[in-house]
């Protein structure tokens, strides 16, 4: 539509709204107010005007220079409350009615206060009983300032004749739709104060509707609100929300074509919101594909972002704000990502970004270093890395950050790879396994040889001293290795016993245990490869029990096994248990120690061999060969 012919729709629309309303108010004013003729629609008509036109246009990734009508791009969401999913409108219906306490739960960039411009929006043209009034809690003072005052003088903003009598009478007659923002982007400090407010707020006036946008938190204090949990778009959401956007139809057509149920699944994560979904259109339209391993796909995002930076100049290139070149802005959040991963900070503060950005640069040299706050610029505007939400910023996704630290972790080769990666917390753990297969896929060569290789060095010279026949827990203890039993026949007593590693099940709370448990998941991810590569070390290794065995372990074990047959109902289904280097060796436990031994020292001689291999043919091929 053009800007002209909405702006003309908008003024109807509010004046027929502002219309409606006065009737609503019109008893009380006239007996109260009537020599002064006041109105409750004074004052607030400026304000009214001023937020539609913010909630009716939004900023988007694809066409960041120019603003875009909100109707044209929105797609329905959907909510979760008390384990039911539930439609947008039944939500919106639900708070105009019943549900006049509702707080809004997602994370950043899931879209909680496009939801609430929709509502503002769909309040004007649709003519309800309520003054839409849209509060940003970002912007509220710190100190002292109580929400109720924060409020009022946001509506003063746009007109001086606004009085508190006006507003009180608002929200005694229910005459306001509070829709409040950003919860958990104020100070700590002001927390506790702007919740209990609100609850008092709901209280006192419980005829106007309050809807309270936050990340995902402990609301259980909050009495009579219901929590909506703001549920990551479906296949079907993804697929009508790409058919929206303003893009080229052709390319929009082939990458639906692309996005079968299948693909979604297995790109979940980046198609799970519109900026994602955005992200992933770009990405696929200008390499046709979506590539398999992360890291390329990471890559491939951060240059179609900085190329669609450039493509609002045409073919010109568009100089960025911190005047940086894209390959010093890219190092820049390299080393932005390292130091952020590295201190566990996801989420900043104005005065935090702004520290971790002066920083990374300062891994430039001096003559190349500008100004803190125009790098936050772009990493914020001109690619789109970071999210603001007020004076908080966050990543556009998470992974980004591992993405980038990985790529730190290979590029930057004035450290060592092994101190590198040694001082990484939990390296090994299942929360950082996407970090590790990225390292290895982006440098197989380099994560073999100068980091597992020395690991499998002094692991194999520990191995030379252990025997492993008559001391095999010497080797198993190295993995965390333990025995669980498990039951094939509760009523037959009939019981499997698998050899598994239970590092993974310690929760370190100190630095020993942590030390231990960063040496059980190392040495769990050198035996996973020797696993790989070779197809055939079984690490779930079954002994199937005799009765002769089964009463030497229940004998010693006996408190154990009953209470396995009293739980039999239990999710878990087995037991892990320890045993001693004799019950080892006599349930024939010392061939798998046996084989560990030997298949890590045949994996430490193949890769040092193959490296020797692969360092001579170079050799040959470069130095030995160059006056051809």
């Amino acid at each position: 539509m053009d800007k002209d012919l909405f702006t003309q729709e908008m003024d109807s629309n509010i004046t027929k709204f502002l219309i409606a309303m006065s009737k609503k108010a019109t008893k009380y004013c006239i007996a109260k107010y009537q020599n002064l003729e006041m109105k409750l629609n004074k004052g607030l008509p400026e304000y009214i005007k001023a937020n539609y036109q913010r909630c009716a246009y939004v900023h988007t990734l694809l066409k960041r220079d120019r603003l875009t009508e909100l109707d044209k791009v929105y797609e329905p969401l959907q909510f979760e409350v008390d384990d039911d999913v539930l439609e947008e409108n039944v939500i919106k219906s639900s708070i105009a009615t019943d549900l006049h306490r509702t707080i809004i739960s997602g994370y950043a960039g899931n879209g909680k206060t496009i939801f609430l411009k929709k509502i503002y929006k769909e309040l004007i043209d649709n003519q309800t009983n309520f003054y839409p009034i849209f509060v940003e809690l970002r912007s509220i003072s710190s100190g002292t300032q109580t929400l109720f005052d924060y409020i009022y003088q946001s509506i003063l903003t746009y007109s001086d004749s606004f009085t508190q009598e006006q507003f009180t009478y608002g929200l005694k007659k229910g005459l306001f739709y509070f829709l409040i923002d950003g919860l958990d982007e104020i100070s700590e400090s002001q927390q506790s104060n702007i919740q209990e407010e609100i609850i008092r707020l709901t209280l006192k006036y419980p005829d106007c509707p309050f809807v309270v946008t936050s990340r995902p938190n402990e609301f259980t204090t909050w009495e009579n609100f219901y929590i909506a949990h703001l549920l990551p778009f479906d296949y079907h959401q993804c697929q009508s929300f790409i058919k929206k956007i303003d893009f080229a139809e052709e390319r929009k057509t082939d990458f639906l074509e692309f996005l079968t149920e299948d693909k979604f699944d297995e790109h979940e994560e980046f198609l799970s919101n519109p900026l994602l979904a955005s992200m992933m259109l770009l990405t696929f339209n200008e390499y046709g594909d979506i590539p398999a391993k992360r890291h390329i796909f990471y890559e491939k995002c951060f240059q179609v972002l900085i190329k669609e930076h450039d493509a609002s100049k045409g073919r010109f290139h568009r100089p960025l704000k911190s005047k940086l070149s894209h390959e010093n802005l890219e190092k820049i959040f390299m080393y932005f990502c390292a130091i952020t991963y590295q201190k566990k900070k996801y989420r900043f503060s104005l005065q935090e970004i702004d520290k971790f950005i002066d920083l990374a640069s300062k891994t430039l040299s001096s003559d190349k270093i500008c100004k803190g706050n125009d790098i936050r610029y772009d990493f914020v505007h001109s690619v789109s890395l970071l999210l603001q939400d007020g004076n908080f910023f966050e990543f556009i996704h998470r992974s980004f950050q591992e993405y980038f630290f990985a790529k730190f972790i290979v590029n930057d080769r004035k450290l060592e790879l092994e101190n590198k990666l040694d001082n990484i917390d939990g390296l090994f753990s299942l929360v950082k396994a996407n970090l590790i297969a990225m390292i290895d896929d982006m440098d197989h060569d380099y994560f073999e040889t100068e980091y597992i290789l020395k690991k499998l060095t002094i692991l194999n010279e520990y191995f030379e001293s252990i025997d492993a026949e008559n001391k095999p827990e010497k080797i198993f203890e190295q993995f965390g290795i333990v025995l669980g039993m498990y039951p094939r026949d509760f009523n037959n007593y009939n019981f499997t016993l698998g050899i598994l590693s239970n590092y993974s099940l310690l929760i370190p709370d100190n630095d020993k245990e942590r030390e231990l448990d960063n040496k059980w998941g190392l040495n769990n991810f050198i035996l996973s490869e020797v696993y790989n590569k070779y197809r055939n070390l079984i690490l779930n290794y079954p002994i199937n029990l005799s009765s002769n065995d089964i009463l030497k372990v229940t004998s010693k074990y006996n408190s154990c096994i009953e209470k396995l047959i009293n739980n039999k109902d239990d999710k878990f289904g087995g037991m892990i248990i320890r045993l001693d280097r004799k019950t080892l060796i006599e349930l024939n436990c010392t061939k798998y120690a046996q084989y560990i031994k030997k298949s890590l020292n045949d994996y430490y001689h193949d890769i040092l061999s193959r490296t020797t291999k692969q360092r001579s043919i170079i050799d040959e091929i470069i130095f030995k060969n160059r006056n051809l």
